[in-house]
């Protein structure tokens, strides 16, 4: 019989990579909502991105690295929010930060919290890897016209982008590993982001950022802008980089180590 593998102990790598993890969040973050906020009846609403660029590697880094990518997300939401915080934008208090950034970390510790139960393991190696690269980069086109069609305001391109981002990965599930794949679909992309804009917006209701009123125009902006950058960048960064990381010794098999 095969021994076990022995049980993993906290090392030097953990604390560097969620601090690596932090920093590149971060930038991603505060470009985000700098750069594509959500629009509302009542204007944008400052602090949320229609294409949140950072939420695009919050899953994976969970998935990676356990609570060190959760908490990568957790931080990086608190300094974009003392950014905000910086600048002027009214009602980002501490508290308030402190409270809406958990938003970033329930929305890679979900997914984590049901692979883990699952038993769910990246897959390293691909089936029909010249067809799923030729996916890949077609999502990263998409990727690129959302883009485009936000900041440039046409609501009803931004749609079909958003349904093409998620033919595409039903497409990779059926070249490739369909468990693996299916999982990541509703799980990783879907679940997560659902989570994260409820509990981020419900925040932000709840300590007077923005009116009840337009709270459906923020959830579903928050909500669409993370499926399409999970579906999309998330979806490359997982096929690229798992094989690389999951074999390497800053991989982490179960939550902290």
């Amino acid at each position: 019989m095969a021994n076990p593998q022995p049980p993993r102990k906290i090392t030097w790598r953990q604390p560097v990579v969620f601090l690596v993890a932090t920093l590149i969040s971060t930038v991603l973050a505060i470009y985000a909502v700098v750069a594509a906020p959500v629009d509302s009846a009542a204007g944008a609403a400052t602090g949320v991105s229609g294409l949140y660029l950072a939420a695009a590697i919050y899953v994976p880094l969970a998935l990676w690295f356990g609570i060190w990518g959760c908490l990568a997300g957790y931080f990086s939401c608190v300094l974009m929010g003392l950014y905000l915080s910086s600048i002027g934008v009214p009602g980002y208090t501490l508290g308030f930060i402190l409270v809406w950034s958990l938003a970033d970390f329930f929305e890679g510790f979900v997914p984590l919290l049901i692979y883990r139960s699952l038993k769910t393991k990246p897959t390293l190696k691909l089936k029909r890897p010249k067809i799923t690269y030729g996916i890949n980069a077609a999502l990263m086109a998409v990727l690129v016209a959302s883009a485009f069609f936000l900041v440039y305001s046409y609501p009803e391109a931004f749609i079909v982008t958003f349904a093409l981002s998620i033919i595409l990965v039903l497409a990779q599930a059926a070249v490739e590993d369909r468990k693996t794949w299916l999982t990541w679909l509703p799980i990783g992309v879907i679940v997560a982001s659902v989570v994260s804009g409820a509990f981020g917006v419900g925040a932000m209701a709840a300590f007077g950022m923005i009116p009840i009123s337009i709270f459906s125009n923020v959830f579903f902006g928050w909500v669409f802008g993370d499926i399409i950058v999970l579906a999309t960048l998330g979806t490359v960064l997982t096929v690229v980089f798992n094989p690389y990381i999951v074999r390497s010794k800053i991989y982490v098999r179960g939550y902290l180590s």
